[in-house]
């Protein structure tokens, strides 16, 4: 009997372990291997990964965006006030999760994003909302924003729906965890808003740390559980390679199946990348 596989994993300074040990870490025998060699043949058939291209597209994206949102944080800090030191150190950060964060998304996939942003940026700084424009402010006509509400032009929101390369642009304020929607280069962006009780973001800022959730509103601790719950699974499931690629195999097999049956949705109640 081979002995019990330590499935402990450290992340976010912490240790965590799955509730559960594995039942047999015991080698594969030969009907096992052959049924497996049957699963991985059906997969390269029938569930697809994104092209090279796709992969190359999808980082140009997230690279640009997370260049407008750092750029949009310092935006709001110099109009704060802050000082000059203040306003370059204040950061930001574009975090993924779902199927993008572990690498197992299809083509046409949406990418689930969360820009975490310091405590001096609102909510209001990102949706634009409640913006008193100047009475010699006119709006074009073909410019209208799609819920007929003038932004205020400063804000990420208006940032993004005005970038020549975003297409379908949809602000939903008032949802439990408001939202942006949009089409970057032909990539389904589903952005999230999180306002930290800090001062500043930095680059090496740990989203897995359990004190981020530290003064933060019930909006922006729904936001960082996206990232922060991806991260753990992915931890808890690695240790080796190959048993991380087994979870990924796992994961796109069961994805499949869902879909095929009408299960998978998780905006129509049915189950999304984490529940699976």
């Amino acid at each position: 009997m081979p002995p019990p596989i330590d499935l402990t994993a450290t992340i976010g300074g912490r240790k965590v372990t799955p509730a559960l040990p594995i039942v047999d870490g015991s080698s594969s025998p030969p009907n096992e291997l052959k049924f497996n060699a049957s699963l991985s043949s059906f997969i390269s058939q029938n569930v697809p990964l994104e092209s090279v291209e796709g992969i190359r597209t999808r980082e140009r994206v997230l690279v640009k965006m997370g260049t407008l949102c750092r750029e949009w944080v310092k935006s709001v800090a110099a109009k704060r006030g802050l000082s000059s030191d203040a306003v370059a150190s204040a950061g930001g950060e574009l975090f993924t999760s779902g199927s993008y964060r572990l690498g197992v998304h299809e083509p046409g996939a949406d990418i689930d994003t969360i820009v975490v942003v310091p405590s001096i940026c609102t909510k209001e700084d990102f949706f634009g909302s409640g913006y008193v424009p100047p009475d010699s402010m006119v709006q074009d006509d073909d410019d209208e924003d799609v819920n007929n509400e003038i932004r205020d032009p400063d804000s990420l929101a208006e940032r993004i729906r005005r970038h020549p390369d975003v297409t379908n642009f949809i602000p939903v304020e008032g949802a439990a965890v408001p939202i942006l929607t949009f089409d970057w280069e032909g990539i389904n962006i589903d952005l999230l808003f999180a306002r930290l009780n800090a001062p500043s973001v930095p680059a090496n800022f740990d989203i897995d740390n359990d004190m981020v959730l530290s003064g933060v509103d019930s909006s922006t601790e729904k936001s960082l559980n996206g990232p922060r719950v991806t991260n753990l699974i992915a931890a808890l499931v690695g240790g080796t390679e190959e048993r991380y690629q087994t979870f990924l195999t796992v994961v796109r097999l069961v994805r499949k199946w869902a879909k095929a049956r009408g299960l998978y949705s998780n905006k129509l109640g049915y189950w999304g990348g984490v529940n699976i």
